[in-house]
């Protein structure tokens, strides 16, 4: 792993501990084991490293969605996938973004966010379009592609993730994606 890598990785670790109001270059250099004079030879900023560490974990995330849509065959599976997969990454960064959403963030950084936040939003939406592309090349799906059969996709993602992880509803998540992909699949008879 990268010098730099390892130091977005440790202040990750440091802005959960610190909150981003309170965080200092001191701080991240003392989570990273090094000293902050050694810090400003990879960074500049606080800002730096919170932009840098955003886009990182969105790379991350981008990365591990493909990979797991690309291990499975199945158009039914490839779906399945994404959003099982999509729910897992948005469950482990929880704690990350909730710290993003706490006021306090500095406004190159709240731009930068709102910024990638769409981007990321319009990679959800190409991997489920692509997978229901795929879906009628098979002839595995019998819908006209429209971006609202891609919305409603994405709905039961989030919407599952948002009832579960933040709301604490008890819902079984793999049931709600099971249903999706049948109604998908099978339609509402």
């Amino acid at each position: 792993m990268a010098r730099r890598e390892e130091i977005l990785r440790a202040a990750q670790n440091a802005f959960l501990k610190y909150g981003i109001e309170k965080i200092t270059l001191d701080d991240i250099a003392h989570e990273c084991g090094i000293q902050k004079t050694a810090l400003y030879y990879y960074f500049k900023s606080k800002e730096e490293i919170m932009t840098e560490m955003i886009l990182y974990k969105i790379n991350e995330m981008r990365n591990s969605l493909s990979e797991a849509v690309d291990q499975v065959a199945s158009v039914q599976e490839k779906l399945r996938s994404y959003m099982k997969k999509k729910i897992s990454i948005m469950q482990e960064n929880l704690p990350y973004m909730k710290l993003l959403e706490k006021e306090g963030l500095p406004a190159k950084v709240q731009e930068f966010l709102l910024e990638h936040r769409k981007k990321l939003f319009d990679t959800d939406f190409t991997i489920v379009k692509d997978i229901i592309k795929l879906g009628i090349q098979n002839k595995k799906v019998s819908f006209e592609l429209s971006d609202s059969l891609v919305l409603m996709i994405l709905g039961v993602t989030y919407g599952s993730f948002t009832g579960r992880f933040l709301d604490n509803i008890n819902w079984n998540i793999d049931d709600m994606i099971d249903t999706t992909i049948e109604v998908i699949f099978k339609g509402i008879e």
